[in-house]
């Protein structure tokens, strides 16, 4: 903690420990999911407030994968600047790494995410919503996971639907851990947001063959922290706005809302995907 610098948080992060990582592999390698830069960013903040809550992640940029080049280990830098807003507190926060390049004398740092942080006095209560329906045709986690990247521990679609003019997304029934200690609590249920971009993304493709990487949302506001329990069921609820953004509700098999996604917007990848693997998710979700 500097005193005009604000707090700087470092972890080493190896991607043949953490599962979030080992299952995060684009081209084979490991990129840090932006679900955990994002919690990442919120850890930071409650470490100098740990008796606020965090209400909300607001105005989140991607922009730069962070990679851990030849499976080897990097270090994580977040660095949060504090300041009152009424009666909240926001943290303006960065994730950075930085690398030695060839032929560099000295190591470059790239700012990879940014965002604030918005820390509240009293904790925030669940929201009320509507339980999806379940009718109608569906597509599962195979063929959904024959175009997606991800690993088992990132494999969080159960499967997808219609519903009206929304896509839902079913969170799987079990997954491994995301990461190690597996007892180490999370703040923002980073899979939780994953199952909304993971979704999203199948709602883009149910419209064209390509796919779209996480790159901003305007705000993620935390009711309560979801946790999937024995019994359990959560359903990403998602609707398009008509800035090309979308908006997401993390919904339980209760009603409750436990996660609002506002303003999330992706950027595409320049490849088409497969027709023959594309077909499955265009036949059950496009409307």
């Amino acid at each position: 903690m500097g005193l005009y610098g604000g707090l700087t948080v470092e972890t080493k992060l190896d991607p043949t420990e953490q599962p979030f990582l080992a299952d995060h592999q684009i081209n084979g390698m490991p990129v840090l999911p932006g679900v955990m830069g994002v919690e990442a960013m919120a850890e930071a903040a409650v470490a100098l407030f740990p008796e606020r809550f965090v209400g909300a992640v607001e105005d989140v940029e991607f922009l730069a994968p962070f990679k851990f080049y030849r499976n080897q280990p990097r270090t994580v830098t977040v660095s949060a600047e504090f300041a009152a807003d009424g009666d909240d507190i926001v943290a303006d926060c960065r994730l950075i790494g930085s690398r030695t390049l060839h032929q560099q004398a000295e190591a470059e740092a790239t700012t990879h995410f940014r965002g604030r942080v918005r820390l509240v006095a009293e904790k925030p209560k669940a929201a009320r919503g509507e339980v999806p329906g379940t009718g109608g045709p569906r597509v599962e986690a195979p063929n959904i996971y024959s175009i997606f990247f991800h690993g088992p521990a990132y494999q969080v679609l159960d499967s997808a639907w219609r519903w009206g003019d929304s896509v839902v997304g079913m969170y799987a029934k079990s997954l491994p851990e995301n990461h190690k200690p597996a007892e180490a609590p999370v703040i923002v249920a980073p899979r939780s947001v994953e199952l909304c971009f993971q979704t999203v993304s199948l709602s883009i493709l149910a419209r064209q063959d390509l796919l779209g990487l996480p790159y901003a949302f305007r705000r993620l506001r935390i009711s309560s922290r979801p946790q999937k329990g024995a019994g359990e069921v959560f359903y990403a609820v998602i609707t398009p706005n008509e800035d090309a953004t979308y908006n997401a509700a993390l919904v339980d098999d209760k009603g409750n809302v436990t996660l609002l996604l506002e303003g999330y917007r992706v950027m595409e990848l320049p490849d088409p995907v497969e027709p023959g693997l594309l077909a499955p998710i265009q036949e059950a979700l496009k409307g």
